[in-house]
């Protein structure tokens, strides 16, 4: 910088070359409008209303955008509609049987269904699996318009004699054994369509629970899913006299080779003082002998409905992973069903 020569002033003349002049320049210029352009942004943001983010997505709004648990499901989310099935009564030999059907059953010869036969205890009636205490054509319907369920028929038998329900040939002449294998089984196979040994299931509360595994384990092959539930599975002599060993699944269930055994659930309440320690007892001897499949639990409860009710939604829960994963059972299985068949 140096004075001017005119008006007594300073004249600031730049040294640099022309050239550098001009790049200078432009620099000043790009940063101007830089600048301008912040500052502009910061006037709308202050001006604008502040958007307000979730700290976090909830998981159910992440689920509900992945992809449906099975392509034939509807879109969006399914929400059963159980379809009610329908209870028959009839008898064999005058012993009274009632018999859930369910509402997926077509009537026609072509289609063929699971069964299962629930026996009552000691002492008992049919009824109490139909009635207040287990409610099970509604736990059925339901199951099946989950999809935890293959549509099944339900056979509720009525097993008293004069000294109770065991479900054996016992001393009081009762018979219940062969009236059950050789009787009421070919009976109800004629009467509905069923699939016969091939899914035929059997489970009983206390005394039933016995007479269910004492069948099994007593013919082989019959039953191709068993439960028990609470029971006992040491037979009372007084009631089976000498051949009360031969009806002891405490006993026999060690000679079953492991090509015979069959899916077995044991289950027993919490609170069940009298009947949790044969329940657990009998566990830890299949245990030991490497039954397969085997499920056992012990639950909430005494020894009554309160335990008894999630035993059997539990078995059924789990026989129906069993019998739905079977290629077979697809054939079975109601469109409702099928469509979501493996859904959480």
């Amino acid at each position: 910088m140096r004075r001017g020569s005119r008006g007594g002033g300073w004249l600031w003349r730049d040294p640099r070359p022309p050239a550098t002049r001009r790049y200078a320049t432009i620099a000043f210029l790009i940063c101007a409008v830089t600048l301008a352009g912040v500052s502009f942004a910061a006037g709308l943001t202050a001006r604008s209303p502040r958007l307000s983010l979730p700290v976090a997505v909830p998981a159910t709004a992440a689920m509900a955008v992945g992809p449906l648990c099975s392509p034939s499901a509807p879109a969006g989310p399914f929400v059963a509609q159980p379809v009610a099935g329908h209870v028959d009564a009839f008898s064999v030999e005058g012993r009274r049987v009632l018999a859930y059907v369910p509402a997926a059953a077509t009537g026609s010869a072509a289609q063929r269904l699971p069964v299962v036969y629930f026996l009552h205890g000691s002492p008992g009636a049919a009824p109490d699996w139909t009635g207040s205490g287990a409610r099970l054509p509604a736990l059925l319907d339901r199951m099946e318009a989950l999809g935890q369920l293959p549509p099944l028929i339900a056979l509720f038998p009525d097993g008293n004699s004069a000294r109770g329900a065991w479900w054996g040939n016992t001393v009081d002449g009762a018979n219940l054994e062969s009236w059950f294998v050789d009787r009421l089984l070919p009976a109800v196979d004629r009467r509905f369509p069923t699939l016969g040994a091939a899914q035929r299931g059997i489970a009983g509360v206390s005394a039933g629970g016995f007479g269910a595994l004492n069948l099994a384990l007593r013919h082989p092959g019959a039953f191709t899913w068993v439960a028990s539930y609470s029971a006992v599975f040491t037979a009372p002599a007084d009631l089976f006299g000498r051949i009360a060993a031969a009806n002891s699944p405490a006993l026999t269930v060690a000679a079953v080779p492991a090509s015979r055994r069959f899916p077995l659930y044991v289950g027993a309440g919490a609170a069940d003082r009298e009947f949790r320690g044969e329940s657990e007892r009998l566990t830890g001897t299949l245990h030991g002998l490497g039954w397969s499949p085997l499920e056992t639990e012990i639950v909430p409860g005494t020894h009554g409905w309160d335990a008894w009710g999630v035993e059997v939604r539990d078995s059924l829960a789990w026989m129906g992973r069993l019998w739905s994963s079977d290629p077979a059972m697809t054939r079975v299985l109601s469109p409702r069903t099928a469509a979501h068949a493996g859904c959480p």
